[in-house]
């Protein structure tokens, strides 16, 4: 009986504590929902995820794993429906840049364009699937502080209203070579002047708002990660597509690997902003509180998840 009694007592005391996450959760993400049978199904959803996490973490701690999984956004989410969050597509065949990039000179040792003052921060695209502008947008920041000093948020929301004739699809996907394209005829215009709804509107492009404009973009060989790591050494951040594989849905620190994604199915883009010895700094939009403040590092070495299959820069 007293076994019984003891077994009970730890259930209530698991239960509590997943409830006492639950609440914190809510608040932290600010989540609401349309009744209590849409709560209660979030609940069971949240409470099997956190299982899942802490399995994970129990691994991590025996050096089973290189990196840790937390409770984050996504945590009432399905598997399923988050993959069916990521969005990455376009034109049937993605175009081809005239230009290949070749490495003129060595990289160094290791690169962080964040440290030399090159990058946003991390913004959050939120339900829109739009992670493509994001990317877009973040190459394009960069470059234009690497080659003008000026470090200026640029319009994601400019290119989700206006660049549809391109083949992008606002939320429901796009390609950051459409984009480059794009800005390369018509411009961007800043942030503060189009600034992000996490959904797609009519046009509002304002010419003489536009505070930059590139003159086309560069393709790294496909698949080469030495070629993407000489980029981003000697050239600055590049826009990435990855297989965004579940495993990424609550990743929270570490050196993230997987033997599971696909080096073919992209379906996230991200930005590829300085490397170590054995990683790739990737920065994401998906907010701060998201992975290393909203950051990843992959394993460098194995073109993890297609992280060079796609990769391209914009030219000022």
């Amino acid at each position: 009986m007293k076994i019984i009694i003891l077994f009970a007592c730890l259930a209530v005391a698991v239960s509590a504590n997943t409830q006492e996450q639950w609440k914190s959760f809510k608040q932290t993400h600010q989540k609401s929902y349309r009744s209590l049978i849409e709560e209660r199904l979030r609940y069971k959803i949240f409470s099997d995820n956190l299982e899942k996490i802490e399995q994970h973490n129990a691994e991590f701690e025996q050096g089973l794993i290189t990196y840790k999984q937390g409770v984050n956004q996504f945590a009432d989410w399905t598997e399923e429906e988050f993959i069916a969050f990521l969005k990455l597509n376009g034109p049937a065949q993605k175009a081809k840049s005239d230009e290949v990039f070749e490495a003129i000179k060595s990289a160094p040792l290791k690169q962080d364009w964040r440290l030399s003052g090159a990058v946003t921060p991390v913004k959050d695209q939120g339900s829109c699937g739009s992670c493509w502008s994001f990317s877009a947008t973040g190459a394009l920041e960069s470059q234009n502080q690497i080659k003008n000093g000026k470090l200026v948020s640029l319009s994601e929301q400019n290119l989700i209203d206006c660049s549809g004739s391109y083949g992008n699809e606002g939320c429901n996907g796009g390609l950051m070579t459409s984009a480059f394209e794009y800005v390369q005829d018509h411009g961007i215009m800043a942030e503060a002047a189009y600034p992000y709804e996490e959904v797609q509107r009519k046009c509002r492009f304002n010419k003489s708002k536009v505070v930059l404009k590139s003159s086309g973009y560069v393709d790294i060989k496909e698949n080469s990660e030495t070629d993407l790591i000489n980029a981003i050494g000697t050239v600055g951040p590049v826009s990435v597509a990855i297989d965004a594989t579940s495993k990424l849905q609550f990743y929270s620190s570490g050196l993230f690997t997987d033997k599971t994604c696909s080096k073919y199915a992209l379906n996230h883009g991200v930005l590829a902003v300085g490397y170590g010895s054995d990683n790739i700094v990737v920065k994401n939009s998906w907010g701060s509180s998201w992975g290393e403040n909203g950051y990843v590092r992959f394993t460098r070495g194995k073109n993890l998840c297609g992280i060079a299959a796609m990769a391209t820069y914009p030219k000022l």
